[in-house]
């Protein structure tokens, strides 16, 4: 076993896949161009590096690890009893909700993704990841520039207000990863000793990155801003000015306490930040804090938030106006509080935790100021700031989760004074410490092919979808929605569009198979009591379902 050579491996490999799972589209052949496909290589990729994390027997072995690994190993058990107990349709939870894919197998990968960046960290890796992180940024800063100015090269249908969404799918997503590379191009660009021309080139990639934020949504300021005080707390702490930086810490602290209450309607800044989104926001980290009370061991299931919103949202709320409805918490922490409940809340917090906690160690035992690290830092608490009040994405969320891994396995690396991933091997060795060990290598593709054998069928049966879409034959078209793993959300549009070309029983046969396997899905029993040729008891049949999932809902008598 050789631990160095695996680690290098691992380190470049974490790389390539960070940047693909935040580049990857497939809009020439999918319904969903953006998420089921970053979830397909996710799945790949993040089974492989947690297979050459798992040959790296040092690290496993040594003690100083035992805290993280513990920690891993049960988020992963307490994230496989929540996906084996309940009734839900098993593909659901385990693929998650479609358009977001973020259930048993996005984090089950992104767990793995953590842990490996923990082995493979050392300096070099995290000059690298700032370096990528970086690069990714000003190219999808380009891009959003193009998309703002009607330069689609994928000829997307957009939703949104805001057609600037670069590979996310989404403005917000966008401009959350446009808040986080700001912050670490300014970091840089304030606190390193690079030359003019690089300092310079990462100003514009940093104008380029805050216009892109004005282009897309709001969410990327409070991204920038966390991001570039974590930033200033590592320097004026790794300088010795404790007191400027305790009077920034306490400042930045009460203006994210305001903030807070800002989001709530309640404080001084209410009147400044709060509006119907931010009030519907509030809605759903209710709805997600009464489903954690109401199933406090297990949760609903994975991704199981939006099948339960309606029966957990307040009479107010619906009061308020019924059609509003989300399929996430719109904050990570509570989406993982709903899914898993408080076990898997508090091993996911425990495991953040441990990260600010390596922050913190790193900084006191350093004995100068390191721009690399604050880099990562300014990432990192980016990163958590938008993880608070916001969906989680694979795109985003695969950074956030290899940042993590990166800053609690530097603090176990150098917890002595040395990095230990520098260590050389005796002289004589030195020429078998560039080989990857065969049991490694067979490992890795053992991983790979599980990886792509329960990440591709989704995808493949999207892409099928589509191609029964583009044919224009209804009995095709049919019989796609009946593919395997089943989706939700493919029985809801099949139903629909064989209502709307007046085949009734059609739909109706579609809406019979799909409200069996999705019993608690408000949205396929709404559409069946639409349908006009549908008998009397179907129609009261769907209504009393409909009550039954929405018992607040005013307007369901």
């Amino acid at each position: 076993m050789n631990p160095l050579a695996i680690n290098r491996l691992l380190g470049k490999y974490l790389l390539v896949a960070a940047v693909s799972v935040t580049l990857f589209v497939s809009p020439w052949n999918s319904i969903d161009p953006v998420n089921l496909p970053k979830l397909t290589v996710l799945g790949v990729l993040g089974f492989i590096a947690g297979a050459l994390g798992l040959s790296n027997s040092t690290f496993l072995k040594a003690r100083r690890n035992r805290p993280l690994l513990v920690l891993i190993a049960l988020f992963i058990l307490q994230l496989t009893l929540v996906l084996l107990i309940g009734k839900q349709d098993f593909s659901f939870k385990f693929y998650g909700t479609p358009s977001r894919n973020t259930g048993y197998l996005a984090y089950l990968s992104l767990t793995f993704i953590l842990f490996a960046s923990a082995i493979a960290v050392s300096r070099q890796l995290l000059s690298k990841f700032v370096i990528a992180l970086i690069g990714t940024g000003g190219l999808l800063a380009v891009y959003g520039l193009a998309q703002s100015r009607g330069l689609e090269i994928w000829g997307y249908v957009n939703s949104y207000s805001s057609n600037v969404f670069g590979t996310f799918g989404n403005p917000n997503f966008q401009s959350a990863f446009m808040g986080i590379t700001a912050a670490v191009s300014i970091t840089w660009v304030l606190f390193s000793s690079i030359n003019i021309w690089s300092r310079l080139a990462l100003l514009l990639i940093t104008v380029l990155a805050i216009t892109n934020v004005a282009l897309s949504s709001e969410q990327g300021y409070l991204n920038f801003i966390a991001g570039v005080s974590g930033a200033i707390l590592v320097y004026l702490f790794s300088k010795r000015k404790y007191v400027f930086a305790w009077i920034f810490f306490a400042f930045i602290s009460l203006g994210s306490f305001f903030l807070l209450l800002g989001i709530l309607n309640i404080g001084p800044l209410a009147s400044v930040i709060y509006e119907v989104s931010l009030q519907a926001r509030g809605f759903f980290w209710r709805a997600a804090l009464n489903i954690m009370i109401d199933h406090p061991f297990f949760g609903v299931g994975p991704d199981g938030f939006g099948d339960w919103y309606r029966r957990s949202r307040t009479p107010p709320s619906s009061e308020f106006n019924a059609a509003i409805v989300a399929d996430s918490a719109h904050s990570i922490p509570l989406d993982i509080a709903a899914s898993g409940g408080v076990p898997l809340l508090f091993l996911y917090l425990a495991i953040f935790g441990l990260a600010a906690v390596s922050i913190v160690k790193i900084v006191k035992r350093s004995s100068e100021f390191d721009v690399v690290f604050a880099s990562i830092v300014a990432a990192w608490v980016a990163y958590q700031a938008q993880s608070v009040i916001s969906i989680n994405q694979l795109g985003l969320g695969i950074w956030g989760w290899s940042l993590t891994g990166l800053l609690i396995g530097y603090e176990l690396n150098t917890r002595d004074g040395k990095d230990l991933s520098l260590q050389k091997a005796p002289k004589g060795k030195l020429k078998s410490n560039n080989s990857i060990p065969a049991v490694s290598l067979l490992m890795a593709v053992a991983a790979g092919a599980i990886g792509l054998a329960v990440s591709l069928p989704p995808y493949l049966a999207a892409n099928q979808y589509y191609r029964a879409v583009q044919s224009g034959d209804l009995a095709r078209f049919q019989q796609s929605a009946y593919l395997k793993p089943y989706d939700k959300n493919r029985f809801l549009d099949t139903s629909k569009i064989l209502a709307k070309n007046n085949l009734d029983k059609q739909a109706i046969d579609v809406l019979i198979d799909a409200t069996e396997i999705y019993p608690d899905s408000f949205e396929l029993w709404r559409n069946w009591s639409q349908i006009p040729s549908a008998t009397t008891a179907q129609v009261a049949k769907a209504k009393s379902e409909m009550k039954r999932l929405d018992p607040f809902n005013p307007e369901l008598k």
